[in-house]
């Protein structure tokens, strides 16, 4: 049977191990292995109306308790990384999906492609930087982003693509901050979360 590395690892190739262990727990998992990370997290949105065209985007709160469960997985012959999330409202719960997969090879640098929603429909090129001696993980935008319809790509141009920045920052041996911002060239910042959040043992 294959050994698989898991996505963050290849990506990152030897900079995934500078990373502090809690987010190598959070991040290092093969196809089969799952974690689960919680808390409250502060959420916002500038605009509400834009939710029916971004599912992604929170409702507001100012300590909504988060749930995100992530696993390594194989899809169409590649090793992914998914995240399941879920966002717990007094109105109810608030579900978003990613699964982010290996970037293009000319992407260039460490990169990985997340994409939104099932089936996915929208895709991102995110660059990772391992910085503060391993103790911040910063994925931001970089790169092609594009429109989905089953197996086809359509490159986005200008004006339709997003910037996206999570920064994901070790307080302790099973703690993180987490900080992630979403913006448009021409909107402004249009939705964000952050908060301290959990990351349990993997399984």
């Amino acid at each position: 049977m294959a050994q698989h590395v898991s996505l963050f690892r290849a990506a990152l190739g030897q900079q995934f191990d500078l990373l502090a262990p809690v987010l190598r727990r959070h991040y290092d998992l093969v196809p089969g292995q799952r974690v689960a990370v919680g808390g409250r997290m502060e959420a916002w949105s500038r605009y509400p109306w834009l939710r029916a065209f971004i599912p992604i985007m929170p409702r507001p709160g100012a300590a909504v308790p988060v749930t995100v469960l992530n696993g390594g997985l194989v899809d169409n012959g590649e090793v992914c990384y998914e995240w399941k999330r879920e966002f717990v409202y007094p109105s109810g719960p608030s579900h978003s999906y990613t699964l982010t997969r290996p970037a293009a090879l000319d992407a260039g640098g460490a990169c990985v492609l997340d994409t939104f929603n099932q089936p996915a429909n929208i895709a991102v090129t995110l660059r990772l930087e391992v910085l503060e001696g391993g103790a911040l993980l910063k994925q931001h935008s970089a790169g092609p982003q594009f429109a989905l319809a089953g197996a086809r790509r359509l490159r986005l141009p200008g004006l339709f693509q997003i910037g996206s920045v999570a920064l994901e920052r070790a307080l302790s041996d099973d703690r993180i901050y987490t900080d992630v911002t979403v913006s448009h060239a021409l909107l402004g910042p249009l939705f964000g979360y952050r908060g301290e959040l959990t990351v349990a043992d993997r399984n």
